[in-house]
């Protein structure tokens, strides 16, 4: 069955700021409250972390990638394009190769921010538009000085977008951005995605239905961002140790703090790249042989273990035929969990260790260089606390 709701691919040439404007882009929609969902369509994409975190550190832990996509990496992003649940914004590489073809096909839309010194790459991109039958939105040209200019507002909106700088606070911002914004949320918001949000937290099998995106503006009205002052107090309002569900935008740390909280009742993410949306945490145990699609390297201090995560294909798949392994670990010392890990992991080794006895669980935060405390039975530590990683 093909997919209706839009997929709107952003693309463009290398070092143009196309990930700058695409992280500007959904921003710009959650402070709208337009339902969507950002995907990295790339083994090197950069999520929020690499524009919210200390430069510096970041560019440390980016992985660079070049030559072919791996094939598993490509055949799950197209899973998640088939069975996204809400609409898409799609973050593509600067370098297309023939490998990603079957991505941009299972797109909608195309966004094209350009440059005019790399006019093989225009004709590539312009090319691939054509070839898969996208609809063009915006076709702008990248330029890091001078003003923003809309140069043609039909059939499709153009103009030259400048500043595009993710030190920048507002990058990009002006008419041409505005009116860019403006045309994606009228086109996701032809798809009546307030009630199709309604319809699937009305599906959720759980009393006690959490939309992060609602519960935030309970803190803050001018923030799209959740802040680790908010966790304790938001924690507190909450029934504990219930059966619960949780919807929406929100760091990691956040979801992982939620699954020790309502441990031991059922617990139930919304995944818009799964079939149905609603999934629990992954199945895992505890062993000593780690599973093929996993790499894990455990390193133990005097005070914390730390377990770094990865995956060689860069993507993890939900849907597994056996439980995945993951090794055990001091209960003496507190846990750190490093790595690019997906949420409905995440909470799963929250709980299988938060049940194994470790005394506090905390994931790393890159935009704080910090690991956060999710989980602790030691006064000395508390849910929304910062640990540093080991030193080497």
């Amino acid at each position: 069955m093909v997919n209706l709701l839009p997929a709107v691919l952003v693309g463009g040439p290398p070092h143009a700021g196309k990930s700058v404007l695409f992280y500007r882009l959904t921003q710009a929609l959650r402070e709208r409250h337009i339902p969507h969902h950002a995907i990295r369509a790339c083994p090197d994409g950069e999520g929020n972390w690499f524009h919210e975190g200390e430069p510096a550190m970041v560019s440390t832990i980016r992985m660079k990638l070049s030559g072919e996509w791996p094939p598993a990496f490509v055949e799950r992003i197209c899973q998640d394009l088939e069975h996204r649940c809400l609409p898409f914004l799609v973050d593509m590489g600067g370098h297309p190769r023939g490998s990603q073809v079957n991505l941009f096909r299972r797109c909608t839309h195309s966004i094209l921010l350009l440059r005019a010194d790399k006019s093989e790459y225009t004709e590539l991109w312009e090319h691939l538009v054509v070839e898969s039958n996208l609809l063009p939105l915006a076709r702008l040209i990248s330029r890091r000085g001078g003003d923003s200019a809309i140069t043609s507002f039909s059939p499709v909106l153009e103009g030259t977008l400048t500043g595009l700088d993710r030190h920048t606070a507002e990058a990009g911002t002006g008419p041409l951005f505005d009116e860019l914004v403006a045309r994606v949320a009228a086109l996701f918001g032809s798809y009546q995605l307030q009630d199709r949000k309604k319809a699937y937290l009305e599906q959720a099998t759980t009393e006690l239905v959490l939309d992060l995106d609602e519960a935030l503006r309970t803190f803050t009205t001018v923030s799209t961002r959740w802040e680790l002052s908010m966790l304790q107090p938001f924690l507190e309002s909450l029934p504990a140790q219930v059966p619960l569900s949780v919807s929406g935008v929100g760091p990691g740390w956040l979801y992982a703090a939620l699954a020790a909280y309502a441990d031991p009742e059922p617990l139930y993410l919304f995944d818009p790249k799964l079939p149905f949306g609603w999934v629990q945490p992954v199945r895992i145990v505890p062993g000593e042989e780690a599973s093929p699609e996993i790499r894990i390297v455990p390193r133990s201090s005097e005070e914390v273990t730390l377990l770094t995560i990865s995956f060689p294909s860069d993507r993890l798949e939900y849907f597994q035929p056996e439980p995945l392994v993951f090794p055990h670990v001091s209960t003496e010392k507190g846990l750190i969990i490093n790595g690019r890990v997906p949420n409905w992991l995440l909470t799963a080794l929250v709980r299988l260790y938060k049940t194994m006895g470790v005394p506090w669980i905390a994931p790393f935060y890159v935009q704080e260089n910090s690991a956060v405390i999710v989980y602790s039975r030691r006064e000395t530590h508390r849910p929304g606390d910062l640990v540093p990683l080991p030193t080497p």
